[in-house]
């Protein structure tokens, strides 16, 4: 009996039986992790990133505060893991975030969410380095592809006449603030995978967001307090999405996800991010990719679905 090519034991899983609750997660995810670059847009040109990024965790530390006088969230943590849970919420809180939100205050949605999505790449790169996996010929091609695909969003379109395109105001700077975000984003996601037999999901969601509150806030007591001014409902709005929705709630399922079908098969929907922020920063901001654009964001989708696809069926070492 031959066996299964890995891409028909792929489209078999995903189109066999009842749809599962972790790959409704998984969509719920991309839906509101892609849109939530589309709505960090405008406020992060209105107000300083750094007071935005008080003001996200400082109010949504005060949340989990309140939370956790109803359900034991802080109970039962030994002393030696409330110091890891402050070291995660070092690099995934304060270091990760501050970047991110520098980073998505000077570039353009697709190009910030392309560039993060090298984040499970990263992660799945350095488990090969330790022994723990292997990747095959495909999933080695599909990483060029990535790579090519965000060469072609990030250098933009050229012009009619062959010249060399101009750089956007602060796009040099946003990159390398996108760099760092990726390689905290990597650290914090392998250090998460750590924790995450030592204390519970709830803990391991919760307390580095009420840590990363607590360190912030003396930083600048007197950010923590609603901005004022023409265009403050825009801003306490975006806040409202980015903390309940993208924080909260998605990485609630995120972790549902996770737990039902596995972080490959979660990660391999959650690729589908970069067509959420366009098509949302179209709608919503007006903004159009180039030609070169657009099709180096198309490569770079199709590698990390081969790279992941792949990563279904592909033999692990132990």
């Amino acid at each position: 009996m031959s066996p299964e090519s890995p891409r028909s034991t792929l489209l078999s899983r995903l189109s066999s039986g009842p749809m599962r609750k972790g790959t409704l997660a998984a969509w719920v995810v991309v839906l509101l992790w892609g849109f939530h670059y589309v709505v960090l847009y405008r406020p992060l040109r209105l107000i300083d990133p750094e007071r935005y990024l008080i003001l996200r965790f400082s109010w949504a530390a005060l949340l989990v505060l309140l939370f956790s006088l109803f359900f034991p969230v802080l109970k039962g943590i030994s002393r030696e893991n409330w110091r890891k849970l402050l070291l995660l919420s070092l690099v995934g809180i304060v270091a990760y975030q501050w970047v991110f939100l520098k980073a998505a205050s000077l570039l353009d949605p697709v190009t910030l969410v392309l560039i993060l999505s090298l984040g499970p790449v990263l992660v799945a790169l350095y488990g090969h380095a330790k022994g723990h996996e292997s990747f095959s010929p495909l999933q080695w091609g599909a990483m060029a592809l990535i790579g090519a695909g965000i060469y072609l969003v990030v250098h933009g379109e050229l012009p009619q006449d062959g010249s060399a395109p101009a750089s956007l105001p602060g796009q040099g700077e946003g990159l390398i603030m996108a760099v760092l975000s990726l390689l905290f984003f990597t650290l914090w996601t392998l250090m998460t995978r750590e924790m995450s037999g030592r204390v519970s999901t709830l803990q391991l969601t919760l307390v580095p967001v009420l840590l990363g509150g607590v360190i912030l806030v003396p930083l600048h007591p007197s950010w923590v307090l609603p901005p004022v001014g023409p265009h403050a409902g825009l801003v306490i709005l975006s806040l409202m999405y980015s903390i309940v929705f993208a924080l909260f709630l998605a990485y609630y399922l995120w972790n549902v996800a996770v737990a039902d079908i596995g972080p490959a098969r979660a990660g391999l929907w959650t690729n589908g991010q970069p067509v959420v922020a366009a098509a949302g920063s179209a709608l919503f901001l007006g903004h159009k990719m180039g030609s070169l654009q657009l099709v180096g964001g198309l490569v770079a989708v199709v590698g990390y679905w081969l790279f992941f696809g792949k990563e279904q069926s592909a033999p692990r070492r132990k």
